[in-house]
């Protein structure tokens, strides 16, 4: 089992998956495995697939870790990623394609104020953290992004950061000026090549900590301050077109999200058309 999972890694490495990805996709193909008690020989049918899928099989085969126990339709969806990925892994394209998700609705993105925002930088605990938080916000990066930035990332002379995004798809994301003269100061005084030698979780820590001393009771999370950049611009007439570019969606339609959460820009269009 332990190889096959292996040649799995690589092809998802292959595919482009981020470490976040590979790491979620092989857990879940090895309880899946273990679901089909090591016998390989077996033959995967829909029946099968569909009998796994179901949620008291799942709560049934799979260990109680902290993403079971709290199994929903959203880690459902996860699953039958994962299944069907691996699938197209093994060459059973056909069987793959019979694998339906179920359904989720569409929660409206989380994201706080360009105030609370402020109220979040000035409550950072010391430079770095500060440089951290106004980095996610202005640049929109996800926290992936950002950990796995270096030096030579900076286009100094231009004003712009090039970030890899899923897939290794490469971008380029302009910085303010005054946040490329934190940033050049403190990078100066970088012995690593990465800017942020920390990891996803570590920052994660940072922003939620960095909130809670300033007194947001919202949650805040690094792509709460991805969201809240898109709903700050698109609330200030942005072109969705370029906040698509600027955050690396693949797809428009992943980016007019942000469309339902700032009403009050489609109030001040109907009084600048209607009255």
């Amino acid at each position: 089992m332990d190889t096959l999972l292996e040649e799995y890694r690589v092809w998802l490495e292959i595919q482009g998956r981020s470490k976040n990805t590979i790491r979620t996709y092989t857990g879940i193909i090895r309880k899946f495995l273990q679901f089909l008690h090591y016998n390989f020989g077996i033959e995967l049918d829909q029946t099968i697939l569909q009998s796994y899928m179901d949620k008291n099989i799942i709560f049934k085969f799979l260990a109680k870790s902290k993403l079971e126990r709290k199994l929903d339709l959203n880690s459902l969806r996860l699953y039958t990623r994962a299944i069907t990925s691996f699938l197209k892994f093994l060459g059973l394209e056909d069987l793959a394609k019979q694998i339906k998700a179920p359904k989720v609705n569409k929660r409206l993105p989380k994201f706080i104020t360009f105030e609370e925002f402020q109220k979040l930088v000035n409550a950072a605990k010391n430079k770095r953290d500060k440089l951290i938080i106004e980095f996610l916000f202005y640049t929109g990066v996800r926290v992936s992004e950002l950990v796995s930035l270096k030096k030579n990332n900076i286009l100094w002379d231009q004003g712009f950061v090039r970030v890899y995004g899923k897939g290794g798809k490469e971008r380029l994301v302009p910085i303010p000026e005054f946040l490329l003269r934190k940033l050049k100061e403190y990078v100066d005084k970088l012995d690593s090549e990465y800017i942020f030698p920390l990891s996803t979780r570590q920052v994660e820590r940072i922003v939620k900590y960095t909130a809670n001393r300033a007194g947001i009771t919202k949650k805040v999370t690094p792509h709460v301050l991805r969201h809240s950049l898109a709903t700050t611009l698109l609330s200030k007439g942005v072109d969705i077109r370029y906040i698509q570019e600027l955050l690396g969606h693949s797809s428009l339609s992943v980016t007019q999200v942000y469309t339902h959460v700032v009403p009050s820009k489609l109030k001040e269009i109907y009084r600048k058309v209607f009255v």
